[in-house]
């Protein structure tokens, strides 16, 4: 099954454009011609490339209401879920990684797909901007994730984090040291993962 026909198979009221169909083919072969060397993803999620890493990625575009906002990724590693977002036209997404074989890799495939993308080579704690969402998928435990958040987080700022089926404890952890309000919405390509929507962030 192809990209188009997988994607329009979970979000069939999505818009993608053919460009941005043709960014995901040169990603997905980026991805192939780099794993060998620096392992961006497990070797049994490429057959399921789509699903596993786009798909997944792209359901958080439920969360963000405007195409501008400013996002950033935290310790987005292949490029996940930010990259993604990138290649659908959101046009303000930052993607911070501190491993500097993997960002050479995310320009590469930024300059090959065009897609407009601001990647910065650093350790998410030193970042200093502020910013409308934080996004991440398996980068740290949530309780970390949040001290992170609050570092690059205004007023209204909110956070979407991938968590597996361990979200119920690190919910729980993070409590201990932070006052939030939180959403959880199942994840549509892991029903034992969930999305955890992050807002009034304060620490205790």
């Amino acid at each position: 099954m192809s990209f188009e026909d997988e994607i329009k198979k979970y979000f069939p009221n999505l818009c993608v454009s053919r460009e941005t169909y043709e960014r995901y083919d040169i990603y997905y072969s980026q991805i192939l011609i780099w794993n060998h060397a620096i392992s961006l993803v497990q070797k049994q999620t490429l057959d399921d490339f789509c699903i596993r890493h786009i798909i997944d990625s792209l359901q958080i575009a439920n969360f963000l209401p405007l195409i501008n906002s400013s996002i950033v990724d935290l310790g987005t590693g292949a490029g996940f879920p930010g990259m993604v977002l990138a290649m659908h036209n959101y046009s303000n997404v930052s993607l911070v990684e501190a491993n500097l074989k993997k960002t050479h890799f995310l320009h590469e495939t930024a300059r090959l797909s065009k897609t407009k993308v601001c990647i910065i080579n650093n350790r998410a704690e030193n970042i200093l901007g502020k910013f409308d969402f934080v996004i991440s998928r398996a980068c740290s435990s949530l309780s970390n994730l949040l001290f992170l958040m609050k570092n690059v987080s205004r007023e209204t700022t909110q956070g979407i984090f991938h968590k597996g089926a361990s979200y119920n404890s690190e919910i729980e952890e993070a409590k201990k040291y932070w006052k939030f309000e939180f959403e959880l919405h199942t994840s549509i390509t892991n029903k034992q993962s969930k999305i955890i929507l992050i807002k009034n962030l304060e620490k205790k």
